[in-house]
């Protein structure tokens, strides 16, 4: 192959791993929640809240506490609340994003970086 040649693939072949890094930084950004489940109780001493975590499918996992990071983010029906994690949580559904380890107690602990919460749903 001619030098010629060489020189017009090896930008060509630059272009598609720049267009395949890109793809792959949008999917990351749209990660899945790392719990998803029901508010089921609130520690106000710890100021954490109980989540009946549940995967994919429905499958339950079992319970986590989770409480918030100092810079987390807290999304309550769509806005950016200023207040803190409360009793009044209890029996919305939330997803969470957590950043660190997860104590392994039972029920296990861990800090969320962004935590959404979804209006109440009527019975």
């Amino acid at each position: 192959m001619s030098i010629v040649r060489r020189l017009f693939v090896f930008p060509f072949i630059l272009l598609l791993l720049t267009l395949g890094c890109a793809e792959q930084s949008e999917e990351q950004g749209e990660e899945k929640p790392h719990v998803r489940g029901i508010i089921t109780d609130f520690e106000e001493e710890k100021e954490q809240v109980l989540i009946q975590n549940t995967e994919d499918h429905d499958v339950e996992s079992g319970p986590i506490w989770i409480s918030l990071n100092t810079d987390a983010e807290l999304i309550i029906e769509g806005e950016t609340a200023t207040a803190s994690l409360d009793e009044t949580l209890v029996g919305r559904s939330a997803d969470v994003w957590i950043g660190g380890f997860i104590n392994q107690s039972y029920p296990p602990q861990t800090k969320a970086v962004k935590i959404v919460i979804h209006e109440l749903k009527a019975k």
